[in-house]
């Protein structure tokens, strides 16, 4: 997606609104007409098809229902290219004193404001097995392997589709949604966005891509986590996706090792 057509759309205020409005989860047209009163629904679905365009946002039909979905792919793109590579201990510094200075007196005292910031994991693992296998281990037999659950005895899911639902289903009908799949390239690419609702001030992404080597493959995954992100909330990312690579996936793709959930005592 070309840079300025993702700088025009983010030019409105309105459109920024709507993102805003889409970071923790899907919005039918309708509630984000509803939210955006000052504007018809005309003009809401004209600026959601401005942002549609530029890769900003996705959606998908449920029945007479259009579902929008925002898509942080080319956000990430542009802040590699004009942002990152341009930020200096200075520029972090005075976002931190402007988050600061936007706190009540009563409130900035208790925020660590060095815990906002982006955290980054990238990990490359060769896997014994098929790229197509592996592939599948990501998506349609995702319960089998999955180890992190709320639910010892939930199932897990990974809708593979644009705009499909990773989560879990819970026995009593509850359950979860953990991410959503933004870009879908089977089988050499997934890219899925996870909610800040979930984990208490931190969104997150993730890339995960499979390329042959022989009759295995190399898996890399690149993580990404914004946000409140604590010290230990950091080790606990980088532990789990080391675990989750070597002893869960490739326990399963190599030794045929599935979850199993824990027996009650």
């Amino acid at each position: 997606m070309e840079s300025e057509t993702v700088w025009r759309a983010l030019a409105s205020p309105h459109r920024r609104r709507l993102l805003d409005l889409l970071r923790d989860g899907p919005q039918t047209t309708g509630q984000l007409s509803k939210t955006l009163s000052e504007l018809s629904r005309f003009a809401v679905m004209q600026h959601l098809g401005v942002l549609e365009e530029a890769g900003l946002v996705l959606f998908r039909k449920e029945g007479r229902v259009r579902l929008n979905y925002a898509n942080p792919v080319p956000l990430r793109e542009m802040y590699d290219r004009w942002v990152n590579q341009y930020a200096s201990s200075a520029a972090e510094t005075a976002q931190h004193l402007r988050r600061y200075a936007e706190n009540s007196k009563e409130v900035a005292p208790q925020l660590d404001h060095n815990e906002y910031r982006l955290v980054k994991i990238e990990m490359e693992m060769r896997i014994n097995a098929p790229r197509e296998k592996v592939f599948a281990a990501l998506t349609s037999e995702y319960d089998h392997w999955w180890p992190h659950r709320y639910k010892p005895d939930s199932t897990c899911y990974a809708e593979g589709r644009v705009g499909g639902y990773i989560g879990e289903k819970f026995k009593n009908g509850g359950g979860a949604v953990t991410g959503m799949i933004v870009y879908f390239d089977p089988p050499y690419k997934i890219v899925s966005s996870s909610p800040s609702s979930l984990s208490k001030g931190s969104s997150a992404y993730s890339i995960d891509t499979l390329e042959p080597d022989g009759e295995g493959c190399i898996y890399k995954r690149e993580l990404s986590v914004w946000g409140t992100v604590p010290q230990e909330m950091e080790k606990m990312f980088r532990e789990g996706s080391k675990a989750l690579m070597e002893d869960a996936l490739k326990g399963y793709l190599e030794d045929g090792k599935r979850y199993s959930a824990p027996v009650p005592q």
